[in-house]
């Protein structure tokens, strides 16, 4: 292989030139490549290409100078900033890009921005910059002109704008209504017809990241017991079992509608998530069912033994670890925060009043120092091995996974979640970018690299 990645400034002649398949290239460059005066080479954007005559001009700078046609036909942007360009010598082929996307279902507020995606949307796209690499906004559409239309940012906010198709897409679409819809599978169909790699392409269930979990024996013991509320009999049986139970959506975030229901003198007292005072009592196995039914509206839900969770100040306390592939394909730990319950509250949720801490500072708080490394070991090695279990046992590609896990009072960990959506409302204290996103970014260049030999 013998590629040659720039950082490259592209200029564009005015529209008026007979010039048209004219590609000119500043004179080092045109050398650095090896290239011959009048060559027919291919500039590539995303899906589209178009053959040229390459010709050398002097520049103070890397530059290419395109023709107003080729410019329109590639469907590229105005640059003010340089952008990365490679060379295949074999091929005789320019690339410019890669292009990275992230998938969504928003639409831009009337100032122009995104609201609370905003800061996250920005970070990507300043890492991308000073990564010379084009980063922009999309929504599901078809692919069939071998362009998108798609959001760049500006002076004035996300402007629409026709697009090269991009080379890596981010799905961070927040329904999951969507993701189960004719259109979304459409579009998959199309990135896969034209080898776009898309990663995180779907909220995980509860229920199924469980039944994934279960293949792997290592991970048997860091699972609480979990079946999908359907039937009277299995329901029976389960609650016969387990004295504490959380009855929760299995396709639920941000610990809404969760209820925890605890046998309490012959009787089954029922609290919510949402409102700690909001406590019912069912008299009967049977009458618990019946109330459960209706709660459910006949959405999916799971019951999972509770556990006897660790405490601190009577809060109930997990741990949300965030995980990002490298570019050899390992999980990395990116992030580990202690989220702290309000007390009172059956969930540690930061949605539902939790408070959030570094993970590791935490623990040095709680245990002392050899058995907090030892403990923050053991959760990180848990986090990785559950990463690992998922995409191994699961079809589609998974960049980013947040997963939570608790310590029960004996200092056991179990595994309570894995999220394919982790929240980015976040803002931390960093003085350019948070290590997600360029975590996020990085994997998407490993996979264009994986997919563009």
């Amino acid at each position: 292989m013998n590629l040659n990645h720039q950082k490259v400034f592209i200029t564009v002649n005015p529209a008026v030139t007979r010039k048209k398949a004219l590609l000119f290239i500043e004179e080092k460059l045109f050398e650095e490549w090896g290239l011959q005066f009048g060559e027919p080479v291919t500039i590539q954007a995303g899906c589209r290409s178009v053959p040229v005559l390459v010709q050398p001009f002097p520049s103070s700078q890397p530059t290419l100078k395109l023709s107003y046609d080729m410019n329109q036909m590639l469907s590229l942007p105005a640059f003010s900033d340089p952008i990365s360009v490679s060379f295949h010598a074999e091929r005789k082929s320019i690339k410019i890009g890669p292009f990275l996307a992230l998938l969504m279902n928003q639409s831009p507020l009337q100032d122009g921005t995104f609201g609370e995606m905003e800061k996250f949307y920005q970070e990507m796209n300043s890492y991308c910059i000073q990564q010379a690499i084009p980063f922009y906004l999309v929504k599901l559409q078809s692919l069939e002109e071998g362009v998108v239309e798609g959001y760049l940012s500006g002076q004035n906010g996300w402007q629409p704008i026709t697009l090269p198709t991009p080379d890596v897409l981010y799905n961070r679409i927040h329904s999951r209504k969507l993701e189960v819809s004719h259109s979304f599978e459409l579009f998959k169909t199309e990135l896969e017809a034209r080898s776009i790699p898309m990663f995180n392409g779907r909220f995980l269930s509860k229920y199924d990241v469980h039944e994934l979990l279960l293949l792997e024996n290592a991970l048997l013991p860091n699972l609480p017991d979990t079946i999908l509320f359907n039937e009277k009999e299995p329901f029976l049986t389960f609650i016969e079992k387990h004295s504490v139970v959380y009855f929760k959506p299995a396709s639920g975030s941000q610990g809404r509608n969760i209820c925890r229901l605890t046998q309490v003198s012959g009787k089954w007292k029922i609290e919510h998530s949402g409102n700690i005072e909001d406590v019912h009592f069912a008299d009967t196995d049977e009458k618990l069912f019946k109330t459960l039914k209706i709660f459910s509206r006949k959405q999916a839900y799971i019951l999972q033994k509770g556990i006897s969770l660790f405490e601190t100040d009577q809060r109930k306390l997990d741990f949300r670890i965030l995980l990002h592939q490298n570019d050899e394909f390992q999980w990395k730990v990116t992030s580990m925060v202690a989220r702290i319950g309000d007390p009172g509250t059956i969930v540690s949720n930061l949605a539902q009043g939790g408070v959030m801490k570094n993970g590791s500072d935490f623990l040095k708080e709680v245990f002392d120092h050899q058995e907090a490394i030892r403990m923050y070991q053991k959760l990180i090695r848990l986090a990785k091995n559950t990463a690992q279990a998922l995409v191994e046992n699961h079809d589609d590609l998974f960049g980013e996974l947040g997963i939570d896990l608790a310590l029960d009072s004996d200092t056991h960990p179990w595994i309570i979640e894995v999220n394919s959506k982790p929240s980015k409302k976040f803002q931390g204290n960093y003085e350019t970018f948070r290590p997600s996103v360029k975590s996020i970014i990085d994997f998407m260049l490993t996979l264009n690299r994986e997919n563009h030999p």
